[in-house]
Order: C-alpha cells, then structure tokens, then sequence
C-alpha cells in the first residue's frame, strides 16, 4: 500500500492542483458576477460618457444584448459586458480616453497586427469591458472570437499554432437601433431578435445556463489566420 501510494504522488498532486484551481476560478467567477450586477449600469452610463466624447457609435452585443432584449438585466451567470463598435471606427484615440476616464486596459487580441481584426479588453470598476470591432460587408455584420483548440488550454493553443484560432462569426445586419436598458438608452443591432437568434437558436428566449459557445452554426473557423494576445499592466 505504502509502494503503490508512493508511486502516484505525482497523480495525486496533479489531481490537488486542479481542483484547487477549479474551487479559485468558481469563486472568481461568483465575484465577477455579482460585480457586474452591482457596478454593470454605472460601467454602462460610463461607456456611453466615453463614446459620446469620441463620437464613436457603440452597440450592445452576445451576452449583454442577449440580457438586455430577453432579460431586462444582465444575464444571471453572465461576468463582464460585451459591447460592439464598427472596425472602421478603430483608433488609438479609444484607448486614450478610455484610460483618461478611468478605465484599465487589461488585454487586447490582434490579427495580423491588428490590420485583419482586434479585441480589447478593459476594466472598470471591477467589470470587464470586452470591445468587439466589427465589419460591416453588405448586409452582413461580422465579428471575431479567438479561443482555444478543443481539448488544449489556450497556453497549448499558443504554443501549438503561435496564436489563438480565429472564429468568423456573421450576423445579418439591418443598421442600429435603440433599447431602454436599466433606465437609459443604448444602440443595438436592428432587428434584435433575428440578430440573437442566428447565434443562440430560435429558443434564445428560454433561458439556457449550459449553452456552449463552441456549437453555434454562424461561425466558421479562419485557418490561415491566428490572435495573438497582448497583456497590460
């Protein structure tokens, strides 16, 4: 018993660590989530402050959109707030008043040094702000995500291609249009229930916590093109 205990030191130490590392990312998701719910409208109202600055159009998108039209809240699992702007209306001038308000950039995601796509990342206030920049290609709205390959962690990822894989997601798109969220107004995709539906299904009305992100039909995989991730401070 003591040889065979000896002989898996190494499993069970292995087997510690993940579950160690399962219980920090199960409470750093319940923060999250109840961060978003406290500070999310002020985040919001703040984002809104920003772009009127830039005068840069912005819209709701994926899961703060999806709360938004179904939910009149933010999703009850949902940790960060996902908003779109037009790839068109990228600039370096973003950045600067973002941090000038007060938000921190945490990361962003480039595609051929950020000429084919990016993705930024910021915090405020304890909420994470993802930027999706998007093309608009006749009456197709076009975004990109960038994750991992199945059955490898994005560090795997990375090391195996040099980049995350690049997801094309296609929208179909009809211009922008308004929603009263949490007290205030915000630009959305026209036609919002065809815009959800095309991503999460006809049934996106009914509530589905086990949804994966992984399984949606409006998506086709570039595999000439990889992200690379850009940390800030």
């Amino acid at each position: 018993m003591k040889i065979w205990i000896e002989d898996n030191i190494p499993f069970f130490a292995k087997w510690l660590r993940s579950a160690k590392q399962k219980t920090i990312n199960r409470y750093k998701k319940k923060k999250q989530k109840e961060i978003l719910h406290k500070n999310g409208k002020d985040v919001l109202i703040a984002l809104k402050s920003v772009f009127n600055e830039l005068e840069i159009n912005w819209f709701l998108v994926y899961g703060t959109l999806l709360g938004a039209y179904r939910d009149k809240d933010f999703i009850s699992h949902d940790v960060d707030i996902d908003i779109g702007v037009l790839f068109t209306n990228y600039s370096k001038e973003i950045e600067k008043i973002m941090l000038k308000n007060g938000f921190i950039k945490k990361h962003q995601f480039v595609v051929d040094n950020g000429e084919f796509a990016i993705e930024e990342t910021y915090e405020y206030r304890g909420v994470g702000i993802d930027i999706f920049y998007f093309k608009v290609i006749e009456n197709k709205l076009i975004g990109y995500g960038f994750i991992n390959e199945e059955g490898l962690s994005w560090d795997k990822t990375i090391q195996k291609y040099g980049g995350l894989l690049v997801r094309e997601i296609t929208y179909p798109y009809e211009g922008l249009d308004r929603i009263k969220f949490l007290g205030e107004e915000y630009e959305i995709p026209k036609n919002p229930k065809k815009h959800l539906a095309s991503h999460y299904g006809n049934n996106f009305m009914v509530k589905d916590n086990n949804w994966n992100p992984k399984k949606v039909t409006n998506v086709i995989y570039l595999k000439n093109k990889v992200a690379k991730m850009v940390q800030y401070g």
